[in-house]
């Protein structure tokens, strides 16, 4: 992407949404149907800013004009200098006593402390680490994921969950993610964790030849948990495991009621920081 300069920097155009809670999965899902492939969340006083790279100036003053009746909307040029990136203020991310996800970029000193870290650079997917679902999902494949489980990430964005399953000890890891770029940037981050015999990522949003999996996880918004359960109900085992997450927690019972209309059953649910995960067993 051409980016245009000030006194020689290149800056990009970032999309900037302020939405209140209740409009933050909306928001963001209008963000990623547009080909956002990350998004920042900035919490103002009681509101929420979205920031997000949609691919040019044009991108996004269209989607800003579709959206500024609903939302505050606007386009904000930013440097792309190394200064003045995230990656200044990312920090490690501790999940619990036997999993750390560390950035790429950053030296990590206690990484004797841990049986697992996971090294990651989301370039420019979702994924590092730090957001409360991720961190719900890992802490659940911590627990529940047995070894040698066939694992599918619906959603699979930087690879990060998959990397978790596979350095758990999955026997095979297949990510999914709409976003054509993602399928990149995840398989550098497997070969990077050395778990790239194990990790495949395909690009699309339904799973090849109708495969089955022991464990399936989706960490998506609750409005595509809702459109693809039948997709991802078809594609665990039956007796096997579904672990969502993605969803505040006042759209858990929307979630939880559609997965059990299609035949599974809850097995546990948690929230963290007001986004929710939830466990999910496949009927026999």
């Amino acid at each position: 992407m051409g980016s245009p300069k000030s006194g020689g920097v290149p800056r990009a155009a970032h999309v900037v949404l302020t939405v209140d809670t209740a409009e933050l999965e909306l928001a963001a899902d209008a963000l990623r149907q547009s080909g956002a492939r990350a998004i920042e969340e900035r919490h103002i006083g009681n509101a929420i800013e979205l920031w997000a790279v949609l691919g040019d100036s044009a991108a996004s003053t269209a989607f800003v004009d579709r959206w500024r009746e609903r939302w505050h909307a606007g386009v904000e040029m930013v440097d792309l200098t190394p200064s003045d990136t995230w990656k200044r203020y990312s920090e490690p991310v501790i999940v619990n006593e036997k999993l750390a996800i560390v950035p790429a970029w950053m030296s990590f000193q206690e990484k004797e402390r841990f049986p697992f870290v996971v090294s990651i650079d989301p370039e420019e997917s979702f994924g590092l680490g730090d957001h409360p679902t991720t961190r719900i999902v890992a802490d659940l494949l911590c627990r529940l994921m047995a070894p040698k489980s066939s694992v599918l990430d619906m959603g699979s964005g930087s690879g990060v969950l998959s990397i978790v399953a596979a350095l758990l000890g999955a026997r095979r890891v297949l990510g999914i993610d709409r976003a054509i770029g993602a399928v990149d940037v995840a398989q550098r981050n497997a070969e990077r964790n050395a778990v790239g015999e194990v990790t495949e990522f395909y690009q699309g949003s339904s799973v090849p030849n109708d495969e089955q999996f022991d464990l399936v996880v989706a960490n998506i918004l609750a409005p595509v948990l809702l459109d693809l359960c039948e997709p991802i109900v078809r594609s665990v085992e039956p007796g096997g495991t579904v672990i969502l997450s993605g969803l505040r927690s006042d759209r858990r019972e929307d979630v939880i009621n559609r997965y059990v209309a299609g035949g599974c059953h809850l097995a546990e649910d948690l929230v963290l920081e007001g986004w929710c995960g939830v466990v999910m067993t496949k009927q026999q």
